[in-house]
């Protein structure tokens, strides 16, 4: 058997998988601040399920995990993680592997995303595709005649730090106007909390009294007509158009698959996604995309990961 994890921003997610992609297992818990709290929080949670199913960790062949931020997947390293920075120029395979005595093989989450749905989901489907994954951040990854892109390194695609403006919002990765300050789960919350701020009826005022604003909480009150939350979920569906409109441009994708909690919202974001990338996009290269939503988008990404153990322990 094999685990998989996948560590975002906000949850690290697990599963016990075999070859053939059958799931026995899963959980998750909340992602720790530290470096180490991390280390610890995926040991005992793939210890757990492994037990669960009457084996030993140790008895595992691999543990693939999907990170997120900019990776060397050849060494084992995190480079760089905006959304967790406890983690710089860090040796995550190389920590779990010692405290583990199990292989360890490190992609990037948003990569190890792609990997699950190719694997298991709808980009069974395609030879070319693209997969944004929405959620703390914006990851994404593509298949390229069908092949997954992985970048000279192991870290490309990082859609979420795509510039759509250059005089924009700063960034934790440095630099100004990412996506992912416009379109990613925080950037909704932010941007409805600042909505807020102004006069106007909302039912979010009465809600945030008691517990604190989320994005699911946005999309709860827009699906019931909150004229607040559907300018916010309509805010971020536009910028989020802005940039598949760019990823179209430059890929020609047979589809557009969304993955992350933010995909949940789908039935309002795909609509105005749908619109701003008609407007944008070259004829042509707009024409015929399917636009999808991650099959599981719970496990799928931590199955993905589990992938990349299986395969990479082959090599």
């Amino acid at each position: 058997m094999y685990a998989g994890i996948d560590i975002g921003g906000t949850n690290i997610k697990a599963v016990i998988t075999n070859r053939e992609g059958k799931l026995f297992a899963s959980g998750k818990v909340r992602t720790p601040g530290t470096a180490d709290g991390i280390n610890d929080a995926i040991i005992g949670l793939v210890r757990g399920l492994a037990e669960n199913q009457g084996t030993r960790m140790t008895s595992l062949k691999a543990i693939g995990i999907g990170a997120a931020g900019a990776i060397d997947g050849r060494k084992g390293v995190i480079i760089l993680s905006p959304n967790i920075q406890a983690w710089r120029n860090y040796p995550l395979a190389r920590t779990i592997e010692k405290k583990t005595g199990v292989r360890v093989f490190l992609e990037n989450d948003a990569t190890a995303a792609v990997m699950g749905e190719w694997w298991i989901g709808h980009g069974r489907k395609f030879r070319n595709w693209i997969m944004l994954t929405l959620g703390t951040g914006i990851g994404g990854g593509a298949v390229i005649d069908n092949k997954v892109y992985t970048g000279q390194s192991g870290s490309s695609l990082e859609i979420g730090h795509m510039t759509i403006d250059y005089k924009g919002r700063p960034c934790k990765c440095g630099n100004t106007g990412c996506l992912e300050r416009y379109a990613s789960a925080t950037a909704l919350v932010a941007t409805t909390k600042a909505m807020l701020r102004k006069r106007g009826a909302s039912s979010l005022r009465e809600r945030t009294k008691s517990e604190p604003l989320t994005a699911k909480m946005i999309y709860e009150e827009a699906v019931k007509g909150d004229a607040f939350a559907k300018r916010a979920m309509d805010d971020a569906a536009f910028y989020l158009g802005v940039g598949i409109a760019g990823l179209v441009n430059i890929f020609n994708p047979e589809a557009v698959i969304i993955g992350g909690g933010l995909s949940r919202a789908h039935r309002l974001l795909y609509p105005v996604v749908k619109r701003v990338v008609n407007e944008r996009a070259l004829p042509g290269l707009k024409d015929n995309v399917k636009y999808l939503v991650m099959k599981n988008e719970d496990k799928t990404p931590a199955m993905g990961a589990a992938k990349v153990g299986i395969d990479s322990s082959d090599l």
